[in-house]
């Protein structure tokens, strides 16, 4: 196991290094001139041309992509143009903030998937299971900031329910130790605080959570109506056991394998697909903070984001193998 985890640990920096090549070329084939973008329209271009010297804009292409890569063999990911402050602080900053709604996220759209997923399987062609299906279709089908946009305009413009926007109350400020508002508040007796950061939570994670559910259920479904139908479920049955018993140990249990990868990959897509959610609901995440780059030009931003964005998901692909061995022994013994 140990060596598995190793070998793909080194396979990340060929698979980085390309990420950062493809990253660096595109974003400078983005419209636009960054520090037209930071001056605005009204700036001479005496003014222009001084601030691109100031950012080493002027510098033929390969010479900037050296200095970068130099700096992020030493940490360094740049400073961003927009705010002159380091870009690895600055992300620092939000991560927790973009991990917090995706893990929650994740949790909600497991507990409700799977369940659903199950008791379909279990009662196929029932009322249940057509009414689970075509929610399970809307789920899929709606996109993200619709359902963002609805949910924002009945629970917090007509009910009054739930905050519209943000992570924090501004009458109830939670003091930052951890970065994860609902631990920091814990941490620091601010039970209200913590109140108030679960109610901001709550829209914006069943928008990231409504499709991965959907999904999940919709796959889990599928895959137990073939388990179902194994010979060894059929042997389970002519033994006596309860139905209980087969459904979770044997049909649940098979199941599970192949739904790990979904909720690996979904999970790495809510990391650096949440986006277009952080920005409609005012998340102080890395999503937002990459969109504003983009709006803004500003290259350090882009690359480290998106640097970001792609360890996340090759990381979470590892785990899931290590999770694939830890479910299936077979697995464990091909590894090792």
């Amino acid at each position: 196991m140990a060596s598995f985890i190793i070998r793909r640990l080194i396979a990340l920096i060929p698979v980085m290094f390309i990420v950062l090549v493809i990253v660096f070329s595109l974003v400078r084939i983005i419209p636009g001139d960054p520090a037209t973008t930071l001056l605005g329209p009204g700036a001479t271009q005496q003014q222009i041309d001084a601030l691109r010297a100031q950012l080493n804009l002027n510098e033929p292409v390969v010479l900037q992509f050296y200095h970068y890569v130099v700096g992020l063999f030493m940490g360094d990911f740049g400073y961003s143009l927009k705010t002159g402050q380091p870009v690895a602080a600055e992300i620092l900053a939000r991560l927790p903030a973009t991990i917090e709604l995706s893990v929650l996220a994740m949790i909600a759209a497991i507990i409700v998937g799977i369940p659903i997923g199950v008791l379909s399987a279990t009662r196929p062609n029932s009322f249940f299971d057509h009414v689970t299906r075509v929610v399970s279709l809307l789920g899929v089908s709606m996109p993200a900031f619709l359902l963002a946009l609805v949910l924002q305009l009945v629970f917090a413009n007509y009910l009054g329910w739930l905050p519209v926007s943000g992570r924090f109350s501004p009458y109830m400020p939670v003091e930052t130790m951890t970065g994860f508002a609902i631990l920091d508040g814990l941490l620091t007796h601010n039970f209200q605080g913590a109140l108030g950061a679960v109610q901001h939570l709550i829209l914006p994670t069943a928008v990231l959570a409504a499709f991965l559910a959907a999904t999940l259920g919709r796959f889990v479904r599928n895959t137990m109506l073939d388990v179902m139908g194994e010979d060894f479920i059929r042997t389970a049955k002519a033994k006596g056991l309860r139905r209980h018993d087969i459904v979770l140990n044997h049909g649940l249990r098979n199941s599970l394998l192949p739904a790990v990868t979904i909720i690996g990959l979904k999970f790495a897509e809510m990391l650096g697909g949440a986006i277009l959610t952080e920005t409609i609901f005012a998340w102080p995440g890395i999503g937002r903070y990459m969109f504003e780059a983009i709006k803004n030009r500003d290259y350090p931003v882009i690359q480290g984001t998106t640097l970001v964005f792609a360890l996340l998901f090759v990381l979470t692909s590892i785990l899931v193998d290590v999770l694939y061995s830890v479910l299936d022994p077979r697995v464990r013994r091909k590894m090792g």
